[in-house]
């Protein structure tokens, strides 16, 4: 355990109410085209993808037959396509699961390896973009074409988080010209670009769980935190009668919570924590500094027995921690 504690405040105070740029964003691209593509993903995703209209995206979940996640994602519909964003390394294995389910669909599966991403985080963020002839997207989660530093870039308003977060996507030469336009205007508007410390702790505090670090294939999508990316009503999908069955009878074993912790003495990713019977609760998957609260603050995944907020939880080697709703801040 490291005893020191650093909090870039800054970085985080960036990240919500002023502008940051967050640059590489790693993600993996695939693009689903062909006459059968929209009824074909919709079987295979936790979203209503029938609802989604061309330069709309939504967020969903690849599940499996069991309802277990195989990768979270950002489905953006265009006139031609359908464009997954998957966390960083799933492309390949979500490209085979999905290819396990084309029968005499007409649909075709073409990864994106030349697609390159960042965001423009922060309250101020949509204000640089209008500065520069480019209107951010209106609402949460709609996207369209911009031109950035001579370069057509796609900007996109990511339903996700608290604070307007605008993703800029497009081939890598392209968005490096664009980026470099955004930091020469943001020089004079207090444009910040934060360390992986602040994004951590920005991620962390706002609860948001990611897949592979917090939740992964083991997990069922409401332990994710995210329910709202479940639709209820749009029936049938691989994996669905399990993910419906938890939903409606409220059968879920673990809840995505916050941690607080104890002192200043930084616990492990990983550290387990016992409730006050003994009994294994909890396993802290994400640990950071907050400035916010002046403590080590982590995500985890809690039995329901010791969910509640304000539950104490202990640690193996003394201290412990106080169980909170998400988010912390």
């Amino acid at each position: 355990m490291a005893s020191s504690m650093t909090a870039d405040a800054t970085g985080v105070a960036a990240l919500r109410g002023g502008v940051a740029l967050v640059a590489p964003v790693e993600a993996d691209w695939l693009d689903v085209l062909g006459a059968d593509r929209v009824r074909f993903l919709h079987n295979l995703t936790t979203c209503d993808v029938r609802a989604l209209a061309p330069g709309g995206s939504a967020r969903a979940f690849l599940t499996d037959v069991k309802g277990h996640v195989l990768a979270d994602a950002d489905l953006l519909a265009f006139a031609d396509r359908l464009r997954l964003r998957l966390p960083p390394g799933r492309g390949a294995p979500i490209a085979a699961h999905l290819a396990r389910y084309l029968i005499a669909d007409r649909v075709e599966i073409a990864p994106r390896a030349d697609l390159a991403a960042a965001e423009l985080r922060g309250a101020a963020a949509p204000a640089l973009l209008e500065s520069l002839g480019a209107g951010p997207p209106a609402r949460a989660g709609a996207h369209h074409e911009i031109e950035l530093g001579g370069a057509r870039v796609r900007a996109r308003a990511r339903p996700l988080g608290r604070w307007p977060r605008l993703e800029l996507s497009a081939g890598a030469a392209e968005l490096a010209g664009a980026l470099a336009q955004l930091r020469a205007a943001g020089a004079g508007r207090g444009l910040v670009e934060p360390g992986p410390e602040a994004l951590e702790a920005a991620r962390i505090e706002d609860g948001e769980l990611a897949w592979g670090v917090d939740y992964g294939a083991e997990n069922f999508p409401q332990e994710s935190g995210e329910e709202s990316a479940v639709s209820t009503t749009k029936g049938c999908y691989l994996g669905q009668e399990v993910v419906a069955r938890l939903h409606f009878r409220g059968q879920l074993q673990r809840l995505a919570r916050g941690l607080v912790f104890d002192g200043g003495v930084r616990p492990e990713a990983g550290v387990e924590l016992r409730a006050d019977d003994g009994r294994a609760a909890a396993r802290a998957t994400s640990v950071a500094a907050s400035a916010a609260l002046g403590r080590w603050v982590g995500l985890a995944l809690v039995h329901r027995r010791a969910a509640g907020a304000g539950t104490r939880l202990a640690l193996p080697d003394g201290g412990g921690a106080e169980v909170r709703e998400l988010p912390l801040v």
